[in-house]
């Protein structure tokens, strides 16, 4: 299964089973989505990272819901933590990229400026 298949899987499954949502439920969600980010954040486009994004706005949304035990937070902000390290790291690449082409866009507007000094 390719990975859009997987996320439109757990989004359509997250709502078909809502109505019996728990507290353990968007823990569980989290938890899934985590696991899903772990396995294939390189591979992501940005439209997958969008995908990703929007679900774990609605899991926040839905655990807000409820209250956790101190240990229940505990792992919730673990699974956060998680979550924001792969979250960050494609931002950084991502930065990095833009950065890379910006300099070489700059080198070449340089390059063609002092080209076009020369010729006068």
């Amino acid at each position: 299964m390719n990975k859009f298949t997987l996320l439109a899987f757990a989004i359509i499954f997250s709502i078909w089973f809502s109505s019996c949502e728990t507290s353990k439920t968007p823990v569980e969600h989290l938890s899934s989505l985590v696991e899903q980010v772990e396995d294939k954040y390189d591979e992501f486009t940005e439209d997958d990272w969008d995908d990703i994004v929007s679900e774990y706005e609605k899991i926040e949304k839905d655990l807000s819901k409820y209250e956790y035990t101190d240990e229940e937070l505990k792992e919730i902000g673990k699974l956060k933590g998680r979550i924001f390290a792969k979250m960050t790291k494609n931002a950084v690449k991502d930065f990095s990229k833009q950065m890379e082409e910006l300099g070489k866009q700059i080198e070449g507007g340089v390059e063609g400026f002092l080209e076009e000094l020369k010729e006068d």
